[in-house]
């Protein structure tokens, strides 16, 4: 396998993964749309069926299913994920029987399958697994974070020139008024200086907080002969950068860390100015407490 094979791969795998924590979000259609621009290979064509379940859409999910047993003949989480729906469709087997239910059970229905395609569940091991893919069944009651935690959120103040912050339930999310990146994976010097400021502002927080880094990019094109496949591995780069400068300025620990790719899918600013595009040359961060353990 050459570098550039292994490095496409990795690529393609970051990918996979933020699509994932999209979906564990609830946030489906951003993660359908990282998935409907990848190659549809079983990994992919399995959470993209998991996806359209949680949300009751089970003819769109066997659909998928379908393809990914095409690919991966007798694969034990697709044969079981097509037999699951033939039985709430009131047939016996997955090619037979239409999705007929009462109003009154469409409630049941999307529960069971919710609990059969929890999002959660690993995925991406598909034609060489060998035995069904347990799930946990979800908790009624929410898991509420550590008086720590919590406070580790509550006291931090991200308010800086050059940075936005959005607080969410159980995170805080960052994103930069200016792009941080002059060309390619490179820096610039007001890219840099904000994120050093931003770490010593982190610093106190290093050992109780984690950091999600996803890199963006501009619509722009990569060109064939640049030093980059495409805006996703681009992306990947400048998340990679930004996490070395953050590890250092706050003290982070990099396991603490985790870095995926928007590329140009999802721009944090969708005008089409030179200024937009440049202003999408950066990162976005989405910061969490960690809870007693």
């Amino acid at each position: 396998m050459t570098d550039q094979t292994a490095l496409t791969l990795a690529t393609r795998e970051v990918a996979l993964a933020q699509a994932r924590t999209l979906a564990r979000q609830g946030r489906y259609s951003e993660a359908e749309q990282i998935l409907r621009e990848m190659e549809p290979d079983v990994p992919v064509l399995d959470l993209l069926a998991r996806i359209h379940a949680q949300q009751g859409l089970i003819e769109q999910a066997d659909e998928c299913w379908a393809a990914a047993e095409r690919l991966a003949p007798g694969a034990t989480e697709i044969t079981e994920g097509r037999r699951r729906v033939a039985r709430m469709r009131g047939g016996s087997h997955p090619y037979r029987g239409r999705l007929l239910f009462r109003a009154g059970t469409a409630a049941g229905l999307v529960l069971a399958l919710a609990l059969l395609v929890d999002t959660r569940v690993e995925l991406g091991r598909h034609p060489q697994a060998t035995a069904p893919v347990p799930y946990v069944q979800p908790s009624r009651t929410p898991a509420r974070p550590a008086p720590s935690a919590t406070d580790a959120l509550a006291g931090m103040n991200l308010r800086l020139p050059g940075v936005r912050e959005r607080r969410r339930s159980g995170e805080v999310e960052v994103t930069f008024t200016k792009g941080l990146f002059r060309e390619g994976a490179t820096l610039s010097p007001g890219g840099r200086t904000v994120l050093r400021a931003l770490g010593a502002r982190l610093r106190p927080y290093g050992t109780r907080i984690s950091v999600a880094v996803i890199g963006h990019t501009d619509g722009l094109a990569v060109p064939p002969s640049g030093d980059y496949t495409d805006n996703l591995e681009l992306g990947t780069l400048r998340a990679t950068v930004v996490r070395e400068v953050l590890r250092g300025a706050a003290g982070i620990p990099t396991a603490r860390f985790s870095v995926s790719s928007m590329g140009d899918a999802m721009p944090l600013f969708r005008g089409h100015s030179a200024a937009d595009q440049a202003r999408n040359r950066t990162v976005s961060l989405r910061i969490s407490a960690l809870g007693e353990g």
